[in-house]
């Protein structure tokens, strides 16, 4: 049976970090291949750049990896989107492979706060991306225990390197005018500065 990874997140904008966390845990979970959602509508919050243009963004940023894959799921639907329809639907979709949820660290401490999060936990096994010294182990282990026993949630935690960057911090780099050099894939900033994308960001 196939393995495959479910990377859900905005990607406003796209950057390194999310490929190389993918990259890493593919091989380190045995993965063949990682999916990429970007959002449509989220419930928890508004987004300036469309869910088409977003969706381009990842697009091209995953190009070259043949391992890497986009669906379209949420940024067609019209919709509030919770995770849990975008599960079961994509279940539906590869009914012949495993499928696995990543998510960051943060993301971990935030799950109890999803909506159906038990109905969600039935359906899929959650990968979560460790950063060293992040947090203390029993503090991780502890929000496990009580994910595992309230709601059925199955966790895996994955070690990955640290890599200290996030899509606000480069929102506000484009506004100051600043480098985003090896920070987002070149032609995603082409894209970027061809759209003026942030800019005018508040």
């Amino acid at each position: 049976m196939k393995k495959y990874g479910i990377f859900g997140g905005s990607f406003n904008p796209i950057h390194y970090g999310h490929l190389m966390i993918c990259e890493y845990i593919k091989e380190e979970m045995g993965l063949d291949k990682v999916i990429f959602i970007p959002t449509g509508n989220p419930p928890h919050k508004e987004i300036e750049v469309s869910a088409k243009d977003r969706y381009e963004m990842v697009k091209t940023a995953i190009l070259p990896n043949p391992d890497f894959d986009i669906s379209d799921i949420e940024t067609t639907r019209v919709k509030l989107s919770y995770t849990v329809d975008t599960i079961r639907e994509l279940k539906e979709i590869y009914r012949e492979e495993k499928l696995y949820f990543i998510i960051g660290m943060d993301s971990l401490f935030q799950l109890k706060t999803w909506k159906k999060i038990k109905d969600l936990s039935s359906e899929i096994e959650f990968v979560v991306a460790k950063r060293p010294g992040y947090l203390d182990d029993e503090k991780i282990n502890r929000e496990i225990k009580y994910l595992k026993e309230n709601f059925g949630t199955k966790i895996i935690l994955v070690e990955t390197p640290l890599y200290e960057i996030s899509s606000t911090d480069l929102r506000d780099r484009i506004k100051k005018g600043k480098s985003l050099r090896y920070l987002i894939p070149k032609k995603v900033l082409n894209y970027i500065e061809e759209s003026e994308f942030y800019k005018n960001e508040l």
